[in-house]
């Protein structure tokens, strides 16, 4: 699925509720009522693949304060880095519930005003995923953030004379940041590198779909037109139902939408599962390039004549074949992406033993059942869990299936096992595939033949018996 497919369903969707209303009560401006729809559907898309994992969003937020952190504030980014969790399900629950509310026309006003600073805040977080690939400066980051604050500021004007008035400004405003940095060299200081990127995926659609940034980023200025429009004309947005059920609506949907997202954090793994991880999918094959892609050595320059950036092949260097007159300063040698392949959906899993060794192979090709225990934190996992998974170990030792963790090596692994009274071997990996394996710490995967058979969230792990019953005994 692609950004275009995503656009076309939810247009789809937005063209029969519009229809709908249509042969109802025809609407006085079927144009802003399909806008209405159309924002409204998108939103709850977006909300709701995102609100059955909430924590892959909390990570995506936390990696953007890092980012944020290396451009000044450290501590305040920080201690926000903190409240990441909190934030990602308190943003996704209003995703959801704005969606709904500008398609059921709920305080048209307010609700196309926190639509449209949500928009802004999304376009700001894309646009500095992509933009930073050029090497962005403080002054671009401060000019793209007053531009913004600008556009915020025609969410609050009750009168419709002024919203128009401060949204052409802040289109002036922002139609000058960008002749200032098509013309000038104070905003960017490279030609665009994808590995330069601060952040190199925004998390618009979680786990679901992977855009390039650079799509995510003109996705938003899409959307932003088109909010932009309903926020001059919001007069005509139109409710569907009466006033009575439009407010019931609005309080139910908003506690069931910030419950669906609490109970994927804290009550079980999430419902739907878009990680490469999920349940029935094969480890071993999704670690696998099934093609390499074509890459080329290429070396920019800048022309001090134009100050304009051009990129020579690397034969075209060694060979003399380039204008030295006009590129006379080399920037940077980079690896050109010719053709990306089809690279491995997993390619940050590795597994080590105590000597550092790779034994994730090993470990997955395992033609008989295995489990493992996967603890991303040990400092921050709950440890009365594993009093059961002990146990579990326990049988899975008297029929000789493997049985192992694997935890972050932050050094107080041996402490954990002796105050936990672990004797299942503890391996080693890096973080971030521990949380894209599993949103539960710890959480239990079932392996057999480096297929997940199942996974199991900690407050809801199987007993020994159960696992013999349902697996076991029958292989």
């Amino acid at each position: 699925m692609t950004v275009y497919t995503i656009f076309a369903l939810v247009a789809a969707a937005a063209f029969a509720l519009a229809l709908i209303r249509f042969l109802v009560k025809r609407p006085p401006n079927i144009i802003i009522t399909f806008l209405q729809d159309f924002i409204g559907a998108f939103f709850i898309f977006s909300g709701f693949v995102k609100a059955v994992d909430p924590l892959g969003t909390s990570y995506k937020m936390h990696e953007y304060f890092e980012a944020f952190a290396g451009e000044g504030f450290r501590p305040m980014w920080e201690y926000l880095a903190t409240w990441s969790t909190f934030m990602a399900v308190v943003m996704i629950a209003l995703e959801l519930f704005v969606g709904l509310m500008l398609i059921i026309g709920w305080k048209p006003r307010f609700t196309v005003g926190i639509i449209w600073l949500l928009t802004l805040f999304f376009t700001f977080l894309t646009g500095y995923t992509f933009l930073s690939g050029f090497g962005t400066t403080k002054l671009f980051l401060v000019a793209s953030a007053v531009v913004l604050l600008l556009f915020a500021s025609a969410t609050f004007p009750k009168k419709q004379s002024v919203r128009i008035n401060l949204i052409f400004f802040s289109i002036g405003s922002a139609v000058l940041v960008f002749l200032l940095t098509k013309f000038s060299g104070a905003f960017f200081t490279t030609a665009f590198a994808e590995t330069g990127m601060k952040v190199t995926d925004c998390g618009c659609f979680g786990d679901f779909i992977k855009l390039k940034p650079w799509e995510t980023f003109y996705k938003d200025v899409i959307l932003d037109v088109i909010i932009l429009v309903l926020l001059i004309n919001v007069k005509s947005v139109r409710p569907l139902f009466g006033d009575m059920i439009r407010e019931f609506m609005a309080y139910t949907s908003g506690a069931a939408a910030l419950i669906f997202c609490l109970y994927n954090v804290y009550g079980n793994e999430p419902v739907i599962d878009f990680r490469p991880y999920a349940i029935g999918n094969d480890i071993i094959d999704l670690r696998k390039e099934k093609k390499p892609a074509d890459i080329e050595m290429v070396f920019v320059y800048r022309s001090n004549k134009t100050g304009k950036f051009k990129e020579f092949p690397y034969d075209s260097v060694m060979q003399g074949k380039m204008d030295y007159a006009d590129y006379d300063s080399m920037l940077e040698r980079k690896d050109k992406v010719l053709d990306p392949g089809i690279p491995a959906k997993i390619t940050n899993l590795r597994i080590e033993n105590e000597e550092g060794g790779d034994i994730t192979d090993t470990l997955l090709q395992n033609a008989d059942y295995s489990l493992m225990v996967v603890s991303p934190n040990l400092k921050k996992t709950h440890e009365d869990a594993f009093k059961q998974l002990n146990q579990i170990a326990a049988g899975c030792d008297k029929l000789g299936l493997k049985f192992y963790a694997v935890t972050v090596n932050d050094g107080h692994v041996d402490e954990f096992r002796h105050r936990n009274q672990t004797a299942y071997p503890f391996y080693h990996a890096d973080e971030t595939p521990l949380k894209t394996i599993i949103r539960s710490n710890p959480g239990l995967l079932l392996f057999k033949n480096g297929v997940v058979i199942n996974k199991w969230h900690y407050r809801h792990l199987p007993t020994f018996e159960e696992l013999n019953t349902t697996y076991f005994s029958k292989k």
